[in-house]
């Protein structure tokens, strides 16, 4: 009987450091696709029913949480990435759009409040 030798893929330190970091990126993006939904999600609802936004919260949340805990589980199933950088990749691409966002809809809010006491004294008066 012979020897069989089996080949074994060399892999290099550079080779995980290259899917965290397209790991970590895909992770950026994708976070700010869920912050650019929960923003739009919100500014819909404020422009056409506002006393429902207490409720659209509430979803907003939902979708971060569940973003991450779906982030949580792809990352222990690929045994490249590190599922740490992936959440801290997550986390990074939702909280600074989230910054942005959240700077408009105050002042989209800000506006509607404006408008809405004009509107009020116009059929009052």
């Amino acid at each position: 009987m012979g020897v069989v030798e089996i080949p074994v893929k060399q892999v290099k330190a550079g080779d995980y450091m290259n899917a965290n970091i397209i790991g970590v990126a895909v992770a950026i993006i994708v976070g700010f696709l869920v912050a650019l939904v929960n923003f739009l999600l919100s500014k819909t609802v404020l422009e056409k029913a506002p006393e429902k936004y207490s409720l659209i919260t509430v979803v907003r949340q939902v979708l971060q949480i569940g973003f991450l805990v779906v982030v949580y589980f792809v990352g222990d199933k690929i045994e490249t990435v590190n599922t740490i950088y992936l959440l801290v990749g997550a986390v990074l691409g939702m909280t600074i759009p989230m910054i942005y966002f959240t700077k408009k809809l105050l002042s989209l809010n800000q506006n509607i409040n404006k408008k809405e006491p004009e509107k009020e004294d116009d059929v009052n008066g």
